[in-house]
């Protein structure tokens, strides 16, 4: 029990005090085994006196004492999964070696004989009852499993001892005698019994005083260990409170916003990189501790704030700051001197003090400026737009109803721009209205407001002591200035304009009541001539609502049946014979009678209805032609707004189905104004038109651009001279007759089927002859008549160029 115990004690033993308790646990088991031989030996009676040799029985002391350490010290320090077997063997070897020198020792009369196949298997119960001892010993400390270690190796010792007592035999010679030296039996009993069980007491002894010493060392080690683990703990405290310490700074030096934090006596607790940066805070103002007053004081020494320069300024900021409500979320925005704009969020802490942020807002406050600019300047000339000039217009009102000055609202359109915009580009006329902008801001003081409404055009509001002299003035300083010629770069063009003036509170007391009576008044200024300015008058109220009513019933016109057609004939100048009709619209209305096409045709582009107005024109004319002979056209005039209609060629071609004719036999005209304004999309639908076999005429030649660009770009059929020309044809100056005759051959020279308007003179129609021209239109002949009159005209039709008073009776018959 006493080894086992101390081989445990050295299995937990660093190395140094290891070899210690294995050379103690030897010694304890080397006095057992030899103690346990003699006192064995007592037990045997060999029949003859015996004795012991003092030398051999001190060898096989120390051999048992060496072995059996070896075998422990093998067991103790190593760690393969030979250390039990081979330890066991040892010890084995060791018990052998004691008992078989023991037995060397023994001194008889006599001869010892051995029998050797039991001294075998001594040996191997040695080694076994070892081996096993040994095995439970490295493995388990318990109590119970080392008295189980502790009892296998006592078998191994007592297995071996009598296994091999019984392998002895002594045979008797009377001539051997016991040395006079050797010991007794029952003097080396008593004396190995007593040094064995000293050996044992102190060995107990030091265990049980060794197991006191570890019990206070294992405790004196826990509490070492429970010292060591705090320590880490705290350690390991420690280190996360610095990188959370890190994360937090890390995430609080890159917000986007500054960040500072004060307690209840406004002492600085945290601020970020921003916060510092922002305001310029030298290292030693970031210091926790640091008093609000003094981050202040240093802001405002070196005028940080826009405005905190002066000590008046700087004592009203520190009041304003300490007058903020403790319990209440502020916000407030700051310019600093460089012009930055920090939007300031301040928030106060349950324990008193507060936090705030400090955020840059300047870009945010630009681009919302920007945006509420743009949402109320024009894009191109950056002047207000329709909504910001009523605001305007709005509190100009109020001042003028509270007793202020009168207030002049000037519209002004420009002439002709449309005609400068297609002809020369859209980036011309951008420039144009540039110029007039910048024209316009030069022609006002800072009173007024200038505003551009939409395309060309504009308006100007201004305060104004006598109405008409004043507004008439900046009326006539406007015109002067947009009348100067403008320089486009390629081109120099030369522009006016017309400007319809109203004052309020005369002509109205609310925006929308002065722009209407300004928009009359420039309505009637554009139809008075053009270039020119007029103030509204109440009587443009009375025309506006009659050119409502007209358009009123014009919308109804269509639907009621008003409208017919009326057909003017067209002939051929060499054979004298009717070439075709023009198809000529007629408004009929039941209680203003015969209204002129002058009145309504304008009106119908400008509402739209001209679209499905000449839709009606178009299949009217094809259904009425069916009932003439095939060699009769018809020619029908189209509006520049049934170009921009893109049923227009499905229209020609249901109109031409429905009526059965051949598509050869309709001609369509068409201006130059149709064209200029939308040219790619006019040239796309002539072409559709063309190739279906329809022809088509350039109507109005002369009175446009006259563009040889157009009769390049499209093989038209017919040139149409305008009928002012042929009116000069017989003119009383001989400038404007060779203009005229100019424009004729030029049109003649165009290789295309010249067709002359307006012939109302016997002179005018033999100049056409002379010079070529092929067809001939106008009174002359005869005027537009209804449908059913065609018929007659068309069966009295003969060659009748050479005797007019044949054709004036045929006319004359069939107008009857």
């Amino acid at each position: 029990m006493v080894a086992v115990n101390i081989f445990h004690r050295a299995i937990s033993s660093q190395a140094g005090t290891r070899l210690i308790w294995i050379a103690i646990a030897g010694a304890a088991i080397g006095y057992g085994i030899w103690a346990t031989h003699f006192i064995a030996m007592l037990a045997y009676e060999p029949g003859v006196p015996t004795g012991y040799s003092i030398a051999l029985t001190a060898l096989s002391l120390a051999v048992a004492m060496l072995l059996t350490s070896g075998g422990l010290g093998f067991a103790a320090t190593e760690s393969s999964r030979w250390r039990a077997p081979i330890g066991g063997a040892i010890i084995g070897a060791g018990i052998a070696s004691m008992h078989y020198l023991g037995m060397w020792a023994l001194e008889v009369p006599g001869h010892v004989t051995w029998s050797l196949d039991l001294v075998a298997a001594s040996i191997v119960l040695g080694m076994l009852f070892g081996y096993a001892a040994l095995a439970i010993a490295v493995r388990y400390q318990d109590r119970w499993m080392s008295t189980a270690a502790a009892l296998l190796l006592t078998l191994a010792i007592v297995s071996h001892h009598f296994t091999a007592m019984g392998a002895v035999g002594i045979v008797p010679d009377p001539r051997l005698a016991p040395d006079a030296m050797s010991l007794s039996p029952a003097f080396l009993a008593v004396a190995i019994a007593g040094v064995a069980l000293s050996v044992l007491g102190m060995s107990l002894v030091g265990v049980l005083a060794d197991r006191r010493l570890a019990l206070r060392t294992h405790r004196f080690e826990e509490i070492i260990s429970q010292l060591s683990l705090a320590r880490h703990q705290v350690e390991a405290s420690q280190r996360e409170l610095q990188e959370q310490k890190l994360r937090l700074d890390t995430a609080i030096n890159h917000m986007g916003e500054g960040l500072c934090m004060f307690d209840a006596e406004k002492r600085l607790v945290v601020c970020n990189d921003r916060y510092a940066n922002m305001y310029r805070l030298p290292p030693e103002l970031l210091v926790p501790g640091t008093h609000h007053r003094d981050i202040i004081t240093h802001r405002i020494v070196n005028g940080i704030l826009k405005g905190e320069a002066s000590d008046s300024a700087a004592t009203q900021r520190l009041a304003t700051l300490n007058a903020l409500p403790a319990n209440e979320i502020s916000s407030r925005v700051d310019e600093l001197a460089d012009g930055r704009l920090i939007c300031v969020t301040r928030q106060p802490m349950a324990g008193g003090g507060w936090v705030a942020t400090h955020l840059d807002v300047t870009e945010q406050r630009r681009s919302e400026a920007k945006i509420t600019h743009m949402a109320q300047h024009d894009a191109l000339t950056d002047l207000p737009n329709r909504v910001l000039l009523k605001e305007r217009l709005a509190h100009a009102l109020s001042i003028t109803r509270h007793g202020g000055p009168n207030l002049a609202v000037l519209m002004l359109d420009l002439d002709r721009f449309k005609d400068i915009n297609d002809t020369l580009g859209h980036s011309a006329g951008d420039a144009l209205l540039q110029a007039v902008a910048a024209r316009l801001r030069r022609c006002v003081n800072d009173t007024a407001s200038i505003a551009r409404l939409g395309g060309d055009e504009f308006a100007v509001i201004d305060y104004v002591t006598d109405p008409i002299i004043d507004g008439g003035l900046l009326a006539e300083k406007i015109k002067k200035a947009l009348s100067e010629p403008v320089d486009l770069g390629h081109h120099r063009v030369t522009t006016a304009t017309s400007i319809g003036i109203a004052i309020a509170p005369r002509d109205g007391t609310d925006s929308d009541e002065i722009l209407r009576s300004a928009d009359l008044a420039l309505y009637s200024a554009k139809s008075r001539g053009r270039g020119s300015f007029r103030f509204f008058e109440p009587e443009l109220d009375q025309l506006l609502q009659a050119r409502r009513g007209l358009e009123r019933d014009l919308r109804s016109a269509l639907l009621n049946g008003e409208f017919e057609l009326h057909y003017q004939p067209f002939l051929n100048v060499a054979t004298g014979e009717t070439s075709g009709f023009e198809a000529l619209l007629r408004w009929n209305h039941p209680q203003r009678g015969m209204v002129s096409p002058v009145k309504f045709i304008p009106l119908a582009e400008e509402t739209g209805l001209i679209v499905p107005l000449g839709e009606w024109v178009l299949r009217t004319a094809c259904a009425e032609a069916a009932k003439w002979p095939d060699d009769l056209k018809i020619a029908v005039n189209l509006s520049p707004a049934q170009f921009r209609s893109q049923d227009l060629v499905p229209v020609v071609i249901s109109a031409l189905a429905n009526a059965g004719i051949a598509p050869h036999r309709l001609e369509l005209e068409v201006t130059e104004t149709a064209i200029i304004h939308d040219s790619e999309a006019v040239f796309a639908a002539l072409g559709q038109l063309h190739d279906l076999g329809v022809r088509i005429a350039l109507d109005d030649f002369g009175t446009g651009y006259s563009s040889l660009s157009f009769l390049q770009r499209f093989p038209f059929d017919k040139v149409k001279i305008d009928r002012s020309f042929v009116s000069e044809l017989s003119g009383p100056t001989d400038e404007s007759r060779r203009i005229a005759r100019a424009v004729v051959r030029f049109a003649v020279s165009l290789g295309k089927t010249t067709t002359a308007e307006g012939v109302e003179t016997r002179e005018q129609l033999d100049i056409l002859r002379a010079d070529a021209c092929a067809e001939v239109q106008g009174f002359h002949f005869s005027p537009p008549i209804q449908g059913t009159k065609v018929a007659q005209m068309i069966s009295e039709r003969a060659p009748a160029m050479t005797e007019r008073p044949v054709v004036r009776r045929a006319i004359a018959g069939a107008a009857s």
